[in-house]
């Protein structure tokens, strides 16, 4: 019986095509199909691929695989892997090796003394992976700080105006400087309403951002944070406390009146208005 190899060369050169003609058509190398013709695989990838490239070369030649399957078969015994030692070739399942000897008392009590329990080595484990978790959070945390932001001189103005509580706070947070300034007063007609009681009317407009909080005895009448160009008017209060962020980014209107400046750009002023007088003063003074 003719081998595999020698069926399909015959067959190819009985139709005057050559092996480059089969490789480009094929897409395997010529070396792998004359490694076929030649019955030699040793020299192709495995026994896969020489069953795949065997039967993609039959195609293309018109030949009948059914009549080169023996020939295969042959072939690829020979390469097929040994059972493994202790294997069942019947079901390719390992055979249970023989059971040791149990081993003397003290051979056994000098192995657990140079040999501690498994359970420690896995508990140790344990401890490196933990240890191993902190610092990554740790370096995380870092970097995080590191990068976080810069806080601006309004919002640390702001922060210094309306502090938040112990508990969230951060752990390192910079001084606002205050600059001491003398209180300032001036006696002004006041307004009346219609119920012919003196009344309080603040015109607020604000040159720059800025923050700002009002309160009327006790009631908070306003908290937020003005844009440039934007206005604020309150009427009808008997007596106001204003705290600003930024005392120079705001023009006061009190009674229809301005009052100057209230303080430099940047700094915390606390403003108290009644209907006949107002006073402004630094956060020291309001202590």
């Amino acid at each position: 019986m003719n081998s595999v190899g020698a069926v399909l060369k015959t067959e190819r050169e009985r139709q005057g095509r050559d092996l480059a003609e089969i490789a480009g058509e094929l897409c395997i190398t010529q070396r792998y199909l004359r490694a076929i013709e030649q019955d030699d695989l040793k020299s192709l990838p495995g026994t896969f691929f020489y069953k795949s490239f065997v039967k993609q070369y039959a195609a293309s030649l018109g030949v009948d695989e059914s009549v080169l399957q023996s020939g295969i078969e042959s072939l690829t015994a020979v390469l097929e892997p040994l059972p493994l030692p202790g294997a069942d070739p019947k079901y390719g399942k390992r055979a249970e090796p023989p059971p040791l000897r149990d081993l003397d008392p003290i051979v056994r009590d000098g192995n657990r003394r140079y040999f501690p329990d498994s359970r420690m080595g896995l508990s140790i484990a344990a401890l490196v992976a933990m240890l191993l978790a902190t610092s990554g959070f740790y370096a995380w945390y870092n970097k995080a700080a590191q990068s976080a932001p810069p806080i601006s001189a309004d919002e640390r103005t702001a922060r210094a105006a309306n502090p938040a509580p112990a508990s969230a706070r951060p752990m390192v947070e910079e001084p606002v400087k205050t600059e001491a300034a003398a209180p300032a007063s001036l006696n002004v007609t006041s307004t009346t309403g219609a119920d012919g009681v003196n009344h309080v009317v603040l015109n607020l407009s604000a040159t720059e951002k800025t923050w700002l909080s009002i309160t009327s005895e006790g009631k908070q009448i306003f908290s937020g944070v003005l844009e440039p160009s934007q206005t604020k008017t309150l009427t009808g209060l008997d007596v106001a406390k204003m705290k600003v962020g930024n005392a120079g980014g705001l023009e006061v209107m009190w009674n229809g009146k301005p009052i100057g400046p209230i303080g430099p750009r940047g700094q915390v002023r606390i403003v108290l208005f009644t209907p006949d007088n107002f006073q402004i003063l630094t956060p020291n003074q309001a202590l």
